[in-house]
């Protein structure tokens, strides 16, 4: 029971309606950052994977976004359900092993489609403007658990169709409290403190070396690149889905200056902050 609690679930989107041109024919990295989930309500959507691999639904149908390097299409008459969500251990793996992709007909799993439709139509009626937005809009806690609730039941769902077709867990490496004591750490640290050396100290019972000798041993990086890795995924959310002023994102992060925030995410991603922004704002339009 204990490892579960550390699972990161949380919806990052839902939305129900035609596909902006902007996404019809593009290609996108969907190594990180969780799963995406589309039910057809009309056309026809396919994705092929660098190896060549194509998935593709039409109308009723469930398509279960391959978690990789891919391109995706879409018909121009398209409209979908579309869900994109985190399913993951604290050290920003996926739950499953494998890609996760499936194509399958809404009618072998109907409470798939009834619970993401219901839960869509709850977000739209008190958030109307969520859409892709919906992880960066203000709720107060009642309304919170209602969607939290419910997407938890779809979660459940989701979750036995792919086990159903042989999806694999992935479980968490560590049986050491001391590491997961750590990791829970990093993941609800504020990221304006900056990495929180001290109250790691304290939750480990372990000295920085030796914390980042056990890091390298179970997860393959450093305390600091976990930490890192966290505040760019952070960074990337607030320039997508919000209009915070690019000096408020770097002190949101724990940048003393908004230069410094935008030299750090132009060495991580090879834009600037702005140049992102406006990017991902054009998708939108």
């Amino acid at each position: 029971m204990r490892e579960w609690a550390f699972l990161q679930t949380q919806l990052e989107w839902i939305y129900d309606h035609e596909v902006p041109a902007a996404y019809r024919d593009r290609s996108v990295n969907k190594e990180k950052g969780g799963y995406w989930a589309w039910f057809i309500r009309e056309g026809r959507a396919w994705v092929v994977t660098a190896a060549g691999k194509k998935y593709e639904a039409g109308p009723g149908m469930w398509l279960l976004v391959p978690t990789e390097q891919l391109s995706q299409h879409f018909s121009d008459d398209a409209r979908i359900l579309s869900l994109h969500f985190l399913c993951q251990w604290p050290s920003g793996e996926n739950i499953l092993s494998g890609n996760g992709g499936l194509v399958f007909d809404g009618s072998a799993h109907p409470a798939l489609e009834r619970k993401a439709t219901q839960l869509e139509r709850m977000v739209r009626r008190h958030i109307p403007n969520a859409d892709r937005q919906y992880y960066s809009c203000f709720s107060d806690y009642e309304r919170f658990l209602s969607f939290h609730i419910l997407f938890q039941q779809w979660l459940a769902l989701w979750f036995n169709i792919q086990k159903q077709h042989g999806a694999d867990l992935v479980r968490l490496l560590a049986n050491d409290d001391r590491l997961l004591r750590a990791l829970r750490c990093l993941n609800t640290a504020p990221l304006r403190d900056g990495l929180p050396h001290e109250t790691l100290r304290k939750e480990s019972g372990l000295s920085e070396a030796h914390l980042n000798r056990m890091f390298l041993a179970e997860y393959g990086m450093t305390v600091r690149k976990c930490w890192e890795q966290r505040r760019l995924n952070s960074a990337k959310t607030h320039l997508e889905t919000s209009r915070m002023p690019i000096k408020e994102v770097a002190y949101t992060l724990g940048f003393c200056a908004d230069s410094h925030f935008m030299m750090w995410f132009k060495q991580h991603t090879g834009k600037r902050p702005k140049e992102y922004r406006q990017i991902h704002r054009s998708m939108k339009d």
